[in-house]
């Protein structure tokens, strides 16, 4: 079970980054992986040892992908707004010639 949670934290990680360079198909490919993970962690057979562990973990988890969903907030902000920039930018390019060949 040591060797899945390693991989699960591991997870995060790539997940970041991921956001941090805006690959979402990576993205999208590291979220299918961690979440049969996920799937198999939740079939590992409950002791009371590891009840209590896999419960921190999928908390952690929870935390984690918290912050990843503001991070991919923030980033869908600051496109559409440089979306908005070029849009304009565009408008005032077609009045322009617009303008210049009348």
């Amino acid at each position: 079970m040591s060797t899945l949670l390693q991989e699960l934290n591991d997870f995060s990680l790539q997940i970041a980054q991921a956001i941090e360079l805006n690959d979402w198909e990576q993205l999208s490919e590291i979220l299918i992986q961690r979440q049969s993970h996920l799937e198999a962690l939740l079939n590992v057979p409950s002791s009371h040892g590891n009840e209590h562990t896999i419960q921190s973990v999928l908390e952690s988890i929870q935390v984690m992908d918290k912050l990843f969903i503001d991070a991919v907030q923030l980033k869908k902000t600051g496109l559409l707004k440089d979306f908005k920039s070029v849009a304009q930018g565009q408008k005032v390019v077609s009045a322009y010639y617009a303008t210049a060949t009348n």
